[in-house]
């Protein structure tokens, strides 16, 4: 009888171990480094590669592009407490997805 909970025991542990095995194995986890200085966006802009969007609080995340031309219409300075930043008029015509072609920070 003792022997019969030792073996029930074993594979009970062994079946809960196969199945948390099953369900975490293939997580999607990239074991490749991560390159991020290397990416570039496949699309070139008036056959110039797009300047990746530096790491400003506000090219932090996409959110629209009426937002991204509050700042980018027009050539303008503003103060966000740091001093001051000019946001540069953006060089092309509209387009209908910033992030098509410029890469948000990581």
């Amino acid at each position: 009888m003792n022997q019969n909970k030792k073996l029930i025991y074993s594979l009970v542990v062994a079946s809960g171990l196969v199945l948390v095995w099953t369900i975490y194995a293939d997580q999607g986890v990239d074991l490749k480094p991560d390159i991020v200085e290397d990416e570039t966006p496949l699309i070139l802009v008036d056959g110039k590669v797009p300047p990746r969007l530096s790491n400003f609080v506000m090219h932090m995340q996409f959110i629209d592009e009426n937002t991204c031309l509050k700042c980018h219409k027009e050539e303008r300075e503003m103060d966000f407490g740091s001093g001051p930043v000019t946001a540069k008029k953006m060089t092309h015509e509209m387009r209908e997805n910033c992030v098509s072609c410029h890469l948000l920070p990581k």
